[in-house]
């Protein structure tokens, strides 16, 4: 029985009935654990690194596929065991939700992430990742690609294999096949280099990161429906008319004409999508009564956060409207009888090792 599974069965003792532990109790919970192992055990454990990976919101409006940010609350903990075995990769998840998530390697975004690592690093080892969820799965708030950023991290670090952070963007959006069919990095790049990230390129991939003005900050709200990647995806249109990509474009760049003037009116009027929000709509009853809230209670822009069902509504803080905003979203589901969280946080780092052994 291998060490991460007996983990796994400690921390599901532990934390029975409860999905809202600190990184702390993890790490505590871990500690007391590997103090229990017999000498086999540890010896089969040649190193083990954590590592966490905030919650993102992508395409912020018109930037589909393209923008994507870091939110300064709710982070995904993954902990990597090198261990000595037949090169597999195993995966346990805890935490929020866990039962919306595989655990097959080859349909988890932490786990292909790590089998790629792990090809290319070409030791004779075995992986054990254990994800706790703090970012709800289908939220619309990036839960597969802080699996995949965190994976992406702490893999890098475990097997010594000095990958640059952009170098393991790549990788981590490859995990997103997972959840959207398709290898996109708008989530997985905010979730690793931090803030406010465009895609300028696959191929050569490039990848720029932009600071935020520092009163941005966002009001986000997230109904209690399930809303997957792959499903919103498949509602899009192949072909869209002329008109609204150039709506787009246009909207797009005055979104980062703003956060480089440190203008949150240009950021919102940015916010504005033809291209996928449209279409979107109707798999999330009371959108419209939710941005129309939004907005009259002082947000500066309004859009669905990444495929949904959150929605994120940009606000100045220092005008003091969060409160309000939050106020009207939740208002706004309410009226069509859905229940929904609520929350305010601002443009944060990107992933980060917390734990080496």
């Amino acid at each position: 029985m291998s060490a991460g599974f007996e983990f796994r069965r400690a921390l599901v003792s532990r934390n029975k009935g409860t999905h809202n532990r600190s990184y702390e109790s993890f790490s505590e919970i871990f500690s007391k654990y590997v103090q229990r192992l017999g000498k086999y055990e540890k010896a089969s454990v040649l190193s083990h690194v954590e590592a966490i990976a905030p919650a993102t919101s992508a395409n912020l409006g018109a930037g589909f596929d393209v923008f994507g940010v870091a939110l300064s609350e709710l982070f995904d903990t993954v902990a990597v065991d090198v261990v000595k075995s037949d090169n597999k990769v195993k995966v346990f998840v805890e935490g929020r939700n866990p039962e919306l998530v595989p655990t097959d390697p080859e349909k988890n975004t932490a786990g292909i992430v790590a089998k790629a690592l792990m090809k290319i690093s070409g030791k004779n080892c075995g992986l054990v990742i254990n994800i706790k969820k703090g970012v709800r799965p289908g939220s619309g708030l990036g839960s597969s690609a802080a699996s995949a950023a965190a994976s992406a991290l702490a893999v890098n670090e475990a097997l010594q294999l000095g990958l640059t952070r952009r170098e393991l963007v790549k990788f981590a959006a490859l995990g997103e096949v997972a959840a959207a069919g398709v290898p996109h990095a708008d989530n997985v790049s905010a979730a690793i280099l931090g803030f406010f990230t465009v895609i300028i390129s696959h191929d050569p991939f490039e990848v720029l990161q932009l600071p935020m003005p520092g009163n941005a900050a966002f009001v986000i709200a997230t109904p209690e429906s399930v809303l997957e990647t792959s499903k919103a995806r498949s509602v899009l249109p192949k072909q869209v008319p002329l008109s609204d990509a150039v709506h787009n474009i246009s909207r797009a760049a005055a979104f980062v004409a703003g956060a480089l003037l440190n203008n949150l009116n240009l950021m919102g009027m940015g916010m504005s999508d033809l291209i996928a929000e449209p279409y979107r709509t109707k798999l999330i009853p009371g959108l419209a009564d939710v941005k129309r809230g939004a907005i009259e209670a002082g947000a500066a822009g309004v859009a669905i956060s990444g495929s949904g069902p959150s929605v994120l509504a940009l606000v100045d803080l220092s005008k003091k409207v969060e409160t309000e905003v939050l106020k009207a979203m939740k208002e706004g589901f309410g009226k069509h009888g859905i229940e929904c969280e609520t929350m305010v946080t601002k443009p944060g780092l990107g992933a980060k090792i917390v734990r080496r052994e």
